[in-house]
């Protein structure tokens, strides 16, 4: 029998695991992505697949790639970008897709998405699209802080927090950058609990993999909070699983989509209830890792066989449990500008025999710049029988992490563990 072809948007060190679980199944893995020698490709060549240099924005190019190899299915995760750009491949190439162009701006465009929920009466953090010359009229009845982002954003770049009118106007070139809108998003900032969810919509289901506590911690109160840790499944999910389900069931009824991968960032107090932060149709990075850890079952396993075998697709559904008895999470380290002369403390915890999987983003001699260059300065997974037991670990890392410079200084701005009051 002829081996199936997928085509994988995406070759960073992410898209590894993908590559080698295709590879166990029979499947031929084909990666396009516009870093040259990026680990995913590597990994495809070295397994009797392709690899291709192009840019995934080049929707034409791309498709004439899956054209000349005869793909069967095309996949990613992880990023906005890489999901935009395969629903329009896809559509352009001909070949399956859980979601159309169409249905883009639903998961795409903040302002959508807000405007969305409230029409279908689920709770959103109060936001206002925003020109450049906008009126001072246009917040009244609005409470600062307020958080502004591009419509367009991915991978949280362009966020930046406002104390008042004038501090949006300045902020407002700079959140831009990286858009190709030419408005922004003005939301009220939400300091309730902050939780990320991930599902499959199965037959117009939302099945739900995980929910997550994510925890922040803030350096400087005129910066958004950094995002510290996320932990599987949530101390909360008791009572944030029924309101996150329905919103979610709601919202994919309204979009139209019944089938493949479905994330939301989300709020819940006692203040102000439960409230939607972002919907997307992807799997969310860095962290997906998470649920295998916790319920057995693979990510990448539920992308395979979402595209090639529904039976197995069902089974693997049915096997995660979003409320496992055991837990993980991953732990990430943020930095300040500086060069980097000391991080063997960053390495020692790395070797722990506790740590599942660690990575440090700097090298001795590198500097980190202003923002950081890279995502984080490290990150590292641990997995416990128990909350408790993540807790404990997270509290012993964080006593022993550093990376510091010539003179002895920590670059590390520090990180805490949540507090949950309920």
């Amino acid at each position: 029998m002829e081996k199936k072809t997928i085509v994988i948007l995406g070759a960073l060190e992410e898209f590894v695991p993908l590559v080698q679980r295709a590879a166990g199944q029979g499947i031929r893995a084909v990666v396009i992505d516009g870093n040259p020698g990026a680990p995913a490709k590597e990994e495809a060549l070295r397994l009797g697949g392709s690899a291709y240099d192009a840019d995934i924005r080049d929707a034409e190019t791309v498709a004439a790639i899956i054209c000349r190899e005869h793909a069967d299915a095309i996949t990613t995760a992880y990023s906005d970008l890489l999901l935009e750009c395969m629903v329009k491949i896809a559509d352009l190439a001909h070949l399956p897709c859980h979601i159309k162009p169409a249905q883009l701006p639903w998961y795409r465009d903040k302002d959508v998405t807000n405007r969305t929920c409230e029409d279908l009466g689920i709770g959103t953090t109060k936001s206002v699209l925003l020109k450049k010359d906008f009126e001072d009229s246009a917040l009244n009845g609005f409470a600062f802080p307020m958080i502004i982002k591009p419509l367009d954003m991915y991978g949280s770049r362009g966020l930046r927090i406002a104390g008042g009118i004038p501090e949006i106007r300045a902020a407002f070139a700079s959140c831009l950058e990286t858009s190709q809108r030419p408005e922004v998003l003005a939301e009220e900032y939400n300091d309730e609990y902050e939780f990320n969810m991930q599902c499959w919509v199965r037959k117009g289901t939302v099945r739900v993999l995980g929910i997550a506590d994510r925890e922040k911690t803030s350096h400087d109160p005129s910066e958004i909070p950094l995002s510290t840790r996320n932990i599987y499944p949530s101390r909360l999910i008791d009572k944030v699983y029924e309101p996150a389900l329905d919103a979610l069931s709601r919202y994919i009824a309204r979009t139209g989509q019944t089938e493949g991968p479905l994330s939301m960032q989300f709020f819940w107090g006692p203040g102000k209830g439960f409230m939607v932060g972002e919907i997307a149709a992807r799997y969310l990075g860095y962290e997906h890792e998470l649920i295998e850890y916790t319920t057995g079952v693979s990510i990448e396993d539920i992308l395979l066989a979402g595209a090639f075998d529904e039976d197995r697709l069902d089974a693997l559904l049915d096997a995660c449990d979003p409320f496992a008895a055991n837990s993980a999470a991953v732990i990430y380290f943020h930095a300040r500008d500086g060069i980097v002369s000391d991080i063997s403390s960053a390495l020692a915890i790395a070797a722990r025999k506790d740590v599942q999987y660690g990575k440090i983003f700097y090298s001795k001699g590198d500097r980190i710049g202003s923002p950081q260059r890279m995502p984080y300065a490290a990150r590292y997974y641990i997995i416990g029988g128990s909350r408790e037991e993540i807790d404990a670990r997270t509290e012993d890392i964080l006593s022993q992490m550093a990376i510091r410079d010539a003179a002895g200084n920590d670059l590390l701005y520090p990180n805490r563990i949540g507090t949950y009051a309920l």
